[in-house]
């Protein structure tokens, strides 16, 4: 399906009432080329050249500092309860999803549903979604079943999908999430980050990485790209975990897999069990995060769930931007 691009983006696009009347307001900075561009020689002394071009640079900046003054607030700004916008290759489907209601895609069809002005979401086939909440600052919407591709440019916790008691919080990122009829699912983030809270237990997921969830478990970060061998041993590690057993010979052979770029589910799996800094996935972390030679008391009070010894580690991992608007790529699809 061709999805329709962003009038913001693509000029030749209509946009809304609202959009017509934000480029009337800026109308008088657009620049408009001459038919003819002739070029000419100034005669102008070399100083008053360079100040002159300075004063023209300063003059454009200025006039973007104030197209982006008034555009980003009415980009984040929208009213309370106000409908969706939904584009569909079905015209079964409706033209908009208001609060309260579901859209259901068939066997073959898809629909894109903006999400407010923030971004959209691409509904793939056999999909149903509800929308929840919608208001400046505040969007959320539940996936039942199917597949959805999110596209979000927004302050952290702007746009989340809720699940039940757990919920899926955008922290201004693309990821995709797929959830099936028993519960389980899967969120894939593609840039950015997301963060997965259920009971009071949050994972993070950055870019690059993957997380399985069910009904009454949630896993660890893991890169798609990981071998299997790998993968298959932090999920059997977790769920023995889980029942509250420890399995040296799992903690042993996940940290001889371990590639440099598995640290963060190294990092993930030692947060969520603490203990385990006591066997071999402790050094091998310090060791992918350059944190050697080992600190015996920074693994001792690791061991026993300081929350400070866990952050000083955290600390060397890129985190969520808090300059969100510096992805300003996601934008655009």
């Amino acid at each position: 399906m061709s999805m329709p691009r962003d009038p913001l983006w693509s000029p030749d696009q209509p946009g809304d009432a609202d959009l017509a009347h934000l480029e009337r307001l800026l109308g008088r900075y657009r620049h408009v080329p001459s038919e003819v561009p002739v070029p000419t020689l100034s005669t102008a002394p070399p100083r008053r050249r360079r100040i002159r071009a300075l004063a023209i640079a300063g003059g454009g900046i200025a006039a973007a500092a104030l197209a982006v003054a008034v555009w980003l607030p009415w980009r984040l700004y929208w009213s309370a309860d106000a409908p969706w916008p939904v584009t569909a290759d079905a015209a079964a489907l409706p033209p908009a999803l208001a609060v309260g209601e579901t859209l259901q895609t068939g066997a073959g069809q898809h629909a894109r549903v903006a999400i407010a002005r923030i971004g959209a979401l691409e509904l793939s086939p056999e999909t149903r979604l509800s929308l929840v909440e919608t208001r400046s600052g505040r969007h959320r919407v539940a996936l039942e079943t199917g597949h959805v591709h999110a596209r979000v440019w927004a302050p952290p916790g702007a746009f989340g999908v809720l699940d039940g008691g757990a919920e899926v919080i955008d922290l201004g990122c693309v990821f995709d999430l797929w959830k099936r009829a028993d519960g389980s699912g899967r969120l894939a983030v593609g840039s950015g980050w997301v963060m997965h809270s259920d009971g009071g237990r949050e994972t993070l997921v950055p870019a690059g990485y993957a997380l399985d969830f069910g009904p009454d478990h949630v896993g660890l970060p893991l890169r798609p790209a990981a071998p299997a061998a790998f993968a298959e041993a932090v999920v059997a590690l977790d769920h023995t975990l889980q029942a509250g057993r420890r399995d040296a010979a799992a903690e042993t052979r996940i940290a001889a897999l371990a590639a440099p770029d598995d640290a963060f589910t190294l990092l993930s799996l030692l947060t969520r069990y603490p203990i385990l800094a006591e066997g071999p996935l402790y050094p091998r972390l310090a060791e992918t995060l350059g944190a050697t030679p080992l600190d015996a008391r920074h693994r001792q009070a690791w061991a026993s769930g300081s929350v400070h010894a866990i952050n000083a580690w955290w600390d060397r991992m890129p985190r969520p931007p808090k300059q969100w608007w510096r992805n300003w790529r996601d934008v655009v699809p």
